[in-house]
């Protein structure tokens, strides 16, 4: 297996975005590399590029109005283009699931294979709400009165309490410790992490990818926990509308599989990527 091998592409003027390849073969694309390395162990016979989207790890940090999800989605094709690749595997975890679902819309003749893990629902509403409830109920108790602090403080002490609060509610299992390292880079300050996002997800306005994701020609494997934050009937939601999809319900298990259950989570993915 041979890597890593890294660089950066210009996704636009100002706008450097770094990548990191690992091994020969298919090209799959993950986006966040810090976050996603463990997915690395998929290279065996593969190429796995991941990237750090625009403000996020070592790719440029940008103005605020400079972010959002559709620029998420042009980033992606920008990458792909100057890394000269005709038709690529997609893996998003978290909010990137939905960006590489969107982009295998926009541009399904680029996708060979999608794969969205413990990503958004295929509609904003009702399923945000739903979720938003069991977050604050999940944290208010383990930790009572933290959300009332966190209105009045929102220092940098109590941003990174709400991180650990988060891994400590959203998952179902203890968390292995992670092969990358996010922290060594300012991009991935839990403030400026929970900006970039909140702006991201802002911009997708009331989505309803129902319609559109029948555009979705390849094959697509969605994976959640039933111990996330969102409901497993939301993430059932995915395949109905799809030609050819399926659903990994992993038991006991929350939004970091790759983290909790990664035996489970990386066979899945290696039968499913397998040509």
């Amino acid at each position: 297996m041979r890597g890593p091998a890294e660089g950066w592409i210009e996704a636009e003027e100002g706008v450097q975005l770094y990548f990191r390849i690992v091994g020969e073969g298919e090209p799959v694309v993950v986006p966040l590399v810090e976050w996603t390395r463990e997915f690395e162990v998929l290279a065996k016979g593969r190429r796995i590029i991941s990237y750090d989207p625009r403000s996020r790890g070592r790719s440029t940090g940008v103005d605020p109005e400079k972010i959002s999800f559709a620029s998420d989605v042009r980033d992606l094709e920008a990458l792909r283009r100057q890394l000269g690749l005709d038709r690529i595997s997609l893996i998003g975890w978290s909010y990137y699931g939905g960006v590489v679902a969107r982009y295998a819309m926009e541009f399904p003749e680029r996708v060979r294979r999608l794969a969205v893990v413990c990503g958004p629902p295929i509609r904003r509403s009702p399923h945000t709400e739903t979720m938003n409830r069991v977050m604050i109920e999940r944290i208010r108790e383990a930790a009572p009165g933290y959300l009332e602090e966190f209105q009045r403080n929102r220092s940098p002490e109590m941003l990174a309490a709400l991180w650990e609060l988060v891994k400590k509610t959203r998952a179902g299992r203890p968390l292995r410790e992670m092969a990358g390292d996010p922290s060594r880079w300012p991009n991935e300050n839990p403030g400026k992490v929970s900006e970039v996002t909140r702006r991201a997800v802002e911009t997708q306005g009331d989505w309803d990818w129902r319609e559109a994701a029948g555009r979705i020609s390849c094959p697509a494997l969605f994976v959640a926990g039933d111990a996330d934050y969102l409901p497993l009937e939301a993430a059932r939601e995915w395949p109905r509308f799809l030609k050819d999809a399926s659903l990994l319900e992993l038991e006991g298990v929350g939004h970091f599989p790759s983290l909790e259950s990664p035996d489970e989570l990386f066979e899945a993915l290696d039968r499913f990527l397998a040509p």
